[in-house]
């Protein structure tokens, strides 16, 4: 059985098997989180693709490259979700920047700088159990993070980190 979508429902039981497989070892890299997430994703109906390449064009002319974690697709393809993985002590905004990034890349993606309206995200930091989760909707525009695990948070000038942290 295929899977159609990836849901922040699907994700947070996907993340919690992996998190739950490892409690005894928690000093693992954020390759093996990887690994484990998209084999976990692969049992469960979904194409998950590691270190997806995309190009950054700057007036037609190839000027760098960017790597996204895992590249998720449902059944027939489906619109991209893409995965941002991280093992830190919190999700920042710096993380949530550098998906928006790879978002905007994604097939059907808008100019640069503004996320793409077909494809989806998430920052997933497996540095707290569980694991932390910033989820974007494919559906959704807006960079709202109603529907993270995380707290909402807006950056605070004065220095650098996210208010209420």
């Amino acid at each position: 059985m295929l899977a159609s979508e990836l849901t922040l429902e699907t994700l947070q039981a996907a993340c919690a098997n992996v998190t739950e497989a490892f409690e005894e070892l928690p000093h693992l890299s954020e390759a093996v989180y990887q690994r484990a997430l998209q084999l976990e994703l692969q049992r469960r109906g979904f194409t998950a693709v590691a270190e997806v390449v995309k190009p950054v064009v700057y007036m037609g002319m190839h000027v760098g490259t960017v790597r996204a974690d895992l590249v998720v697709h449902g059944e027939k393809g489906g619109a991209p979700f893409v995965l941002e993985l991280k093992r830190a002590p919190k999700i920042t905004q710096s993380h949530v920047d550098q998906l928006l990034t790879y978002l905007a890349l994604a097939p059907g993606g808008d100019a640069p700088g503004r996320a793409a309206a077909t494809a989806g995200g998430a920052v997933v930091n497996f540095g707290r159990s569980p694991a932390e989760i910033h989820f974007r909707d494919a559906r959704s525009r807006s960079r709202s993070r109603s529907r993270s695990r995380s707290r909402s948070r807006s950056p605070d000038p004065e220095d650098g980190r996210l208010a209420n942290e």
